[in-house]
Parts: structure tokens; C-alpha cells; sequence
């Protein structure tokens, strides 16, 4: 609620949709574990020793969900404008470090596909593999008669923006030599 209000303020004009991708950059789980490292939350958590040796203290999913405990307390102890101040404090820097709308891969690459009728993107998860607390995802870019891409992240949604992004970065090399 806070960063749609601040959103509201800061873009009075922009449509709708670019204030959506604005919202949900800014809120998404890299956000809010850009906030907690910011903070230095990660070696303030409290977890098994099996998670801390496998990377749990800057594992996005731990840090966002610390992100999200320290503003629920500050809401629970202090009220909302409490939690408020915190978080426009806080959001404020990601907000004016970007004057466009962020637009990721895989939201580039559908506009690119629908601007020449080619079609949707598939993505198709190849594999899943790593202990629960480190999951990758391998995952596939497809579009019919363009080409494919493949990518890993540590979550299905990471692998897939990495391979829309490097299946746009095939477009464009193959449009460099004439081929897209």
C-alpha cells in the first residue's frame, strides 16, 4: 500500500501499466532482499547450521522474508506510520534510481514477439535440482521459428528472465549479422 501511494506521488501521470511494472520491481523478493542486505540482516538471522553453510544468510528468500518480518514488527509496535517511514525511507533511492519503467526480460521479450505476430514465448522448466535450500531451476526460452534459450536461476521465475534475456541477446546478435 505504501509504495503504491508512493508511486501514485512520484508518476501522477504515467499509465496504469508502467505503474504496475514499476510496483512490482519494487516489491518483488530481489527488492526486498536489496533492502535487508542494505540493512544487514542476513547475519542477524537465526537458522540451522546446514542452512548458514549453504548460503542461507543471502539466500533472497530468507532476506526478503526478514524484510518483511522487520516491517510487519514496526507495523505491530509502531503503527503504519511507523512502517510507512521505514519503508518510503528505505524504497525511496530504488524508486528515483530508475526515471523509466523497468521492463525485465521476459516482459521485453513478449513485446518483441507480439510487435512481429510471432507469438507467445514457451517456457518450459527442464530441470530442478540442489537441497531445498538452494534449489536451480534450469528452464527454456522458446519461440516458434526464432530460436531457443536456456537458463538457470534459483528460481523458476530467475531462470526464466535469464533465458528471455538471452534469447533476446540471440536476436539481436543474429540481427547484427542480418539473420533476425
Amino acid at each position: 500500500m505504501v509504495v503504491a501511494a508512493m508511486l501514485y506521488e512520484a508518476f501522477p501521470h504515467e499509465a496504469e501499466g508502467a505503474l504496475s511494472q514499476r510496483y512490482a520491481a519494487l516489491v518483488r523478493r530481489e527488492a526486498l532482499a536489496d533492502v535487508a542486505r542494505a540493512l544487514s540482516l542476513g547475519p542477524q538471522l537465526a537458522m540451522g547450521r546446514g542452512e548458514v553453510e549453504g548460503g542461507g544468510r543471502d539466500n533472497p528468500a530468507n532476506l526478503a522474508d526478514a524484510c518483511e518480518a522487520v516491517i510487519g514488527a514496526l507495523y505491530i509496535d509502531g503503527g503504519l506510520g511507523a512502517a510507512e517511514r521505514f519503508i518510503r525511507r528505505r524504497w525511496a533511492p530504488a524508486m528515483a534510481a530508475d526515471p523509466e519503467p523497468p521492463r525485465d526480460a521476459k516482459t521485453r521479450l513478449q513485446e518483441w514477439t507480439q510487435a512481429r505476430a510471432l507469438g507467445l514465448p514457451a517456457y518450459r522448466t527442464l530441470s530442478a535440482s540442489g537441497p531445498a535450500h538452494a534449489p536451480l531451476f534450469e528452464v527454456e526460452a522458446d519461440v516458434p521459428g526464432l530460436g531457443r534459450a536456456v537458463a538457470t536461476g534459483a528460481s523458476k521465475r530467475a531462470a526464466e528472465q535469464g533465458a528471455a534475456g538471452a534469447l533476446l541477446a540471440q536476436i539481436a546478435r543474429n540481427a547484427g549479422r542480418g539473420d533476425g
